[in-house]
Order: structure tokens, then C-alpha cells, then sequence
């Protein structure tokens, strides 16, 4: 059954349909992405990077002869882990920040997690970047340039099992930065136990009813549509790389801070991602000193690009978890305790965002209401590839067994689990019942027919004589309200009025393929209502290069359309007062007896549109740049639900979304 959606309020643009502003250069092949840009038609005599992979689970390079490679025709630059600018270079990660806000090195999210090196002779997982990378005239020369590479390796033991790991005598994966394969207590991620609230014991004491389970979440991949892809080039002393990272303040402050040469010397260009899910949230990547260096040395534009294989390097945080929960016979839930285990990989990047942060945010959005809670966790190291960020961080791991814990229990208890979540979820600044939990839950539920087609386990009615269907559901607080994205800090926009009335949008944010760029053009278009123009009057600036001197809106949290609108709405009043100054100074009035209706400055028996005033001035654009930090008021979180009916063939177990 569809629903058409109801706005709360009726606007001209918003809430309805809009042909997205990129589509005819999309279809049309036109959209230029990273690996678009960077070519040799563009950048006459770009190089092509490649970087030596290890093929075991845990080694350390012993010693390496890259005479061969050096001298074969067509290889224009080499840097191994023995020369003097990698050698003085600091040890970092892929986790400086989650693509949120700008952060130094010294400020980066996980400052005792610093476990990489870039072009180490340590790695840590079959496929790190160790050793040496090599620049040459084609991708396939710089592959027969690496095969030519001598490595002698010392082989080292290994674990891929995280509760192995965990034990005593398991051989230590970063001596560097932890004496166990155990994460430290982070400031940023706080300790193991991360939540405790009440007393857990009491609470599972008062309890009728006591249910504990388990889950295993794995750790897929993105398949991302866009992989990595870089270019860096020099003129001189100043570094210019484009690429298909979507932070590119933070690539900036990263590449700077990494090669330490100053902000103003590194420009970073990107325009459009294609599908990147959550990759980009590594984004502070290795690759880019090393193709930076490579262009150095070189003295020529080197492309870097990981190949599909490649691009399977960040997988989802896999993790284990283990649900206690104890409820009166009511329904009321007494207790709660919860403990992950995380399988991180070789490298920490941000593996405590996954563990610890999305189960915090979720304990203070959804699970308000109970008075006892223990969340725990611990996020381990194993030479396995680095699990980390994809959309959704670690929603989807606490997710299923939150789901299952829901199930289970009202099963136990006889009642009906969308009863029982509309009894015991809310957040902290709400009521429970929660409204938004309320709704949802009920809607979906009327939507699917959940009462006539809900049954106890088993006693369904058969189709076909062999098959069994059932209904189910999942929900979770929405990610993110405004308030929540409070340590973005400053969102900037600015907005340009030119002389025919028709305007340029700079709401720099890299497009990823998510609309929105326009939603962007939207927001705008309705906040400039009072000029009568149209969306197709707007023009955004699609390439967001560092050298504008805006700072990016980054496209996590779903957040970049609606902070950007809501900058756009404070800067197109302030665009509103420079136009009535401009008129009345015009008009020989006084400003407070002016008005901008559709166009047209009305006042006092004068009247004037817009484009004759400004093409009556001396052509110069009226542009308003803002600055505006999120608002701070705790407004509560907006719930989202999800409904499905399944059927499953109990002679061949297939199962099918019906």
C-alpha cells in the first residue's frame, strides 16, 4: 500500500518531486569523477602508483633490493620504508576523524591507537601497505616493476580468532601501542564498560522473566561503486591533489600535517563519489603521502587508484554479542546488559566508533526509559583486514540482536513485540510512550496487516500445504537530529545574487550520490522565495576544492542537507536586507518601508523588480557568506521502523520477501 507523504507545512519546493540537478549529466556520462579527471589527456605525462601488498598474515621485512625495479624502463620513481621522509614520518591512522569535523594530529579520535606507518617493513593482515611503492609511465609497468622487487620476509605468528586473541600468551599485534591485543581505554572512547546505569544485578532480581542470547555479526563489504583515487601534483612548493575523498578539509589538514608542509601549500580537489557507502569515513589514507612523495620525486602528476580487489580494504566492524534481559511480567523491562566483542582487524582506525559510540547514542536514544543498564565492550586486534566504517557504523551489529532480544522476549512473555517496544523505548528529553516511536511502529504495523497476520511460532496456516509465512519488524532511533551533530562546528554557504536575478549556490559538500546537491538547490530556492525565482535559476558549485576557502559539510549522517538549509535560511534574510539597503538607497527610501514580494521591491508607492535595480547598478553581485554552528537544543530523535512479511518453504528451508 503506498501513502503519499503529508508536510507538515506546504512549501513551493520542498516536499515534492524535483528531477535531481546532476540527472542529465549523469545519464549522459558527463559527471566527472576522480577517476574521470585524472588522465592523460588532463594531466600530460601522469605516472601511474603502485604499492607491495603482503602476502602473509603477520611478517616484517628483513631487507629489500629494489635495484631491479629502478632500473627498469619506464619506472620514474621509487620510495621504500629505508628512505629519509618516510623514515621521519609519524605514525598514524586511518581514523584521524570520522569525516564529521576537522581535526589536527594532535586532535585526532583515537590518540593512543596510532598502529600505522606509512610504508612500514611491519605488517599486520595479507594485503597491508609495506615497504615500497613504485611510480612509472603505465599501471602495467609499475606492476612488473613491483614483481621485480627482492623482499626478504620474516614470518611472524599470527591469530584471526578475537577470543583467542583476547588470552594470555597470544602473540601481541602492536606492541607499539598496547602491551595485549585488548584496546586500551581511549579518551575519546572511555573506558571498556562504557555505560552503567543503576544497579544491573537488582533489576535482573526484580525480574519475572530473564532471557540471555547471542549473535555474530560478519564483516562485508561496501563494493563500493567508486574506489579509491588520487592524483597529486607539485608546482614548485605547492601540493595539489583531486581525488574522490569526501572530507577534503580533513585530507588537507591530514596530507599537511603528515608531510609537514604548511595548510596553505596543500589544495585538495574533489567533485562527484560515486556510491561510496560509509568508505570515505577511513578517509585519512596512507595512499595519499605516498603518492604525494612519489610526485615529488618524480617531478610529475602520479595517479594512485585501488583496484576491486583492492577496494575490499575496509570491511564493516564484525562483532559478537551477548544479550542478558530481564523483564517483569507486564512486560516492563527491569535490566539490560549487553557485552561486544569486536574482531578489528590489524588496525584500530575507528573500530571503538562501531563498539562503543553507535551503542552509546543508541542507549541514550532508545533505551531512556530502563532503569538498569550495563553496556560493555572490547574491541581486539587480529591479523585479519581492518574492519571498520560502512554506512551505518556499528547500528547494524547492535541491530540484529536488539531485534532478536525483542522477539525473544515478547515471545516469552506472550505479548506482542510492538506492544512491548512502544512500553520500554525512549529517549533521554522524551516521554514513554515516545510519539515518533509510536507512530511508526503503528503505521508499519497497519500498513503490513500485522494483526491478521501475526501468529504465535508454528501456529500459522500452511500455504501450498508446505509453506509458512510470518511477519516481522525492526526499529531503531533515526541518525541524526541536529542537535546531535553539534561538534561539526561551523556549516558554511554561501549564496550569490547575480545582476539577471539568477544566483550561484556554494554549499560545498562532496556529492555521493545521495540527492543532495539537491536538496541543497531546494533548501535554497525556498529560502530565496521572496525573489520568485526557480530552482533552475540556481547553479551549485559541484567541485569542492580547499583553495575556495570553505570549509566542506561532509557527507556523514544524513546530515548535509538539512544543516546546510538551514545556514541557507539565515543567509538569504541576510542577502534580503543588503537588496531593501540597495533599494532604498535607490528609491530614496527608507528601508523599513520597503518589501520583496516575488521579485518585485514594493514601497510607498514605488515599485521596482530585482533584476532592473541590480542591472540599473553597477553589476556587481550581492554575495552573503554565513557561518552557523548546528543548533544545540536536545529536540529528542525521530524513529524509523521496518516491516516485512516472509515466506519460507519448509521442505527446501528456501526463504522468500513476499
Amino acid at each position: 500500500m503506498t501513502i503519499p507523504y503529508k508536510p507538515r507545512m506546504k512549501r513551493q519546493f520542498v516536499g515534492g518531486y524535483q528531477p535531481r540537478i546532476d540527472a542529465d549529466e549523469k545519464a549522459h556520462g558527463r559527471a566527472p569523477y576522480a577517476d574521470d579527471m585524472i588522465s592523460d589527456r588532463n594531466y600530460p605525462g601522469l605516472l601511474h602508483a603502485v604499492v607491495l601488498r603482503c602476502p602473509y598474515p603477520r611478517a616484517r621485512i628483513i631487507r629489500m633490493d629494489v635495484s631491479k625495479a629502478r632500473a627498469l624502463p619506464g619506472v620514474k620513481a621509487v620510495l621504500t620504508y629505508e628512505d629519509p621522509e618516510v623514515l621521519r614520518m609519524k605514525p598514524t591512522n586511518a581514523g584521524w576523524t570520522d569525516a564529521v569535523d576537522t581535526v589536527s594530529y594532535e586532535g585526532m579520535m583515537w590518540r593512543k591507537f596510532r598502529d600505522r606507518r606509512v610504508l612500514g617493513d611491519y605488517a599486520t593482515w595479507a594485503g597491508d601497505e609495506v615497504g615500497v611503492a613504485i611510480a612509472a609511465i603505465s599501471q602495467q609497468i609499475a606492476e612488473q616493476a613491483l614483481k621485480l622487487v627482492d623482499v626478504d620476509w620474516e614470518v611472524l605468528p599470527f591469530e584471526l580468532d578475537p577470543l583467542k586473541a583476547l588470552k594470555p600468551g597470544a602473540p601481541v599485534i602492536h606492541p607499539e601501542t598496547a602491551s595485549t591485543n585488548v584496546l586500551p581505554p581511549d579518551p575519546v572512547g572511555g573506558p571498556d564498560v562504557f555505560l552503567v546505569k543503576g544497579d544491573i544485578e537488582k533489576g535482573f532480581a526484580e525480574a519475572d522473566v530473564v532471557l540471555e542470547m547471542d549473535t555474530k555479526h560478519h564483516n562485508p563489504t561496501q563494493g563500493s561503486l567508486d574506489p579509491w583515487c588520487c592524483m597529486a601534483t607539485w608546482e614548485g612548493d605547492q601540493l595539489t591533489i583531486i581525488s574522490n575523498s569526501y572530507a577534503t578539509d580533513q585530507t588537507r589538514m591530514h596530507v599537511s600535517q603528515m608531510l609537514e608542509i604548511p595548510i596553505h601549500k596543500v589544495r585538495v580537489v574533489s567533485k562527484y563519489v560515486g556510491g561510496q557507502f560509509g568508505r570515505g569515513d577511513t578517509g585519512d589514507q596512507p595512499f595519499f603521502i605516498f603518492t604525494a612523495l612519489l610526485a615529488k620525486i618524480a617531478g610529475q602528476p602520479v595517479k594512485f587508484k585501488h583496484s576491486r580487489r583492492d577496494s575490499f580494504h575496509d570491511t564493516r566492524q564484525p562483532a559478537q554479542y551477548h544479550c542478558k534481559v530481564g523483564a517483569k511480567a507486564d512486560g516492563t523491562i527491569t535490566a539490560l546488559h549487553f557485552k561486544s566483542i569486536g574482531d578489528i582487524g590489524a588496525h584500530a582506525d575507528h573500530s571503538v566508533f562501531a563498539l562503543k559510540f553507535a551503542p552509546a547514542e543508541i542507549s541514550e536514544a532508545a533505551l531512556a526509559p530502563i532503569p538498569n543498564i550495563k553496556m560493555e565492550s572490547y574491541a581486539v586486534y587480529t591479523d585479519h583486514i581492518p574492519g571498520c566504517m560502512m554506512r551505518g557504523v556499528g547500528n547494524s551489529q547492535f541491530n540484529f540482536i536488539f531485534g532478536r532480544m525483542i522477539d525473544g522476549l515478547a515471545e516469552k512473555l506472550g505479548k506482542d513485540p510492538i506492544a512491548l517496544s512502544i512500553q520500554n523505548f525512549g529517549h533521554e528529553w522524551g516521554s514513554c510512550p515516545d510519539a515518533s516511536l509510536k507512530a511508526v511502529l503503528e503505521t508499519g504495523a497497519q500498513r503490513i496487516g500485522w494483526t491478521e497476520k501475526r501468529h504465535q511460532p508454528g501456529t500459522g496456516p500452511l500455504y501450498e500445504g508446505f509453506k509458512r509465512r510470518g511477519v516481522g519488524f525492526s526499529v531503531h532511533p533515526g541518525w541524526h537530529a541536529e542537535w546531535q551533530e553539534e561538534r561539526r562546528g561551523q556549516v558554511q554557504v554561501k549564496i550569490t545574487l547575480n545582476p539577471d536575478c539568477t544566483v550561484t549556490l556554494d554549499a560545498p559538500t562532496v556529492e555521493t550520490g545521495t540527492g543532495s546537491n539537491t536538496c541543497n538547490v531546494l533548501g535554497c530556492a525556498e529560502a530565496l522565495g521572496f525573489l520568485g525565482i526557480q530552482p533552475k535559476d540556481i547553479a551549485w558549485v559541484a567541485a569542492i576544492d580547499t583553495d575556495r576557502g570553505m570549509r566542506d559539510c561532509v557527507q556523514t549522517d544524513s546530515a548535509v542537507s538539512f544543516l546546510q538549509s538551514e545556514v541557507m535560511i539565515v543567509a538569504a534574510q541576510e542577502l534580503k536586507k543588503k537588496l531593501l539597503d540597495t533599494a532604498a538607497s535607490f528609491l530614496q527610501l527608507k528601508t523599513d518601508d520597503l518589501e520583496i514580494v516575488k521579485g518585485r521591491i514594493v514601497g510607498a508607492g514605488k515599485e521596482i523588480s530585482v533584476k532592473e535595480l541590480l542591472m540599473k547598478g553597477d553589476l556587481v553581485p550581492i554575495s552573503v557568506m554565513i557561518s552557523r554552528h548546528p543548533a544545540s537544543q536536545r529536540t529528542g530523535v525521530p524513529y524509523i521502523a521496518s516491516f516485512a512479511e516472509v515466506e519460507v518453504d519448509t521442505s527446501t528451508g528456501r526463504t522468500q520477501v513476499v
